[in-house]
């Protein structure tokens, strides 16, 4: 194979690969958008349970308790829900860099070719 050769399907797999990556990016801002309009949907449903607990409180001991224990809860849920835009974002960016990643590698194989042909 020659040196031209080399490079240029070296080139056209390139361009495979952004395609590839494109598709990753455009995939997992997807993902993203549905498990933020999830997560929307879900918000406005325990907004509307917590008022109407908190509207059935009989005495203000009772209204602090409740608003206290929804407090709490609310916490453990932005924690919980932190960790899991952590983990989904980590997974995206994997799948978006990894075809560039393997280019990359591909690449440096191809210039160690050459220089090899051409010493």
């Amino acid at each position: 194979m020659t040196t031209y050769s080399d490079f240029s399907t070296f080139g056209q797999d390139t361009l495979d690969t952004i395609v590839k990556t494109n598709t990753a990016a455009a995939k997992g801002f997807e993902t993203m958008t549905k498990y933020f309009v999830d997560l929307a949907g879900k918000s406005f449903e325990d907004a509307v349970a917590a008022s109407k607990k908190l509207s059935a409180a009989k005495t203000v001991v009772e209204f602090v308790q409740i608003q206290t224990k929804l407090a709490q809860e609310s916490v453990e849920v932005a924690l919980e829900e932190g960790k899991k835009v952590s983990e989904l974002t980590t997974s995206i960016v994997k799948d978006v860099t990894a075809p560039m990643s393997d280019r990359f590698k591909v690449g440096a194989a191809v210039v160690a070719k050459t220089a090899k042909k051409a010493a």
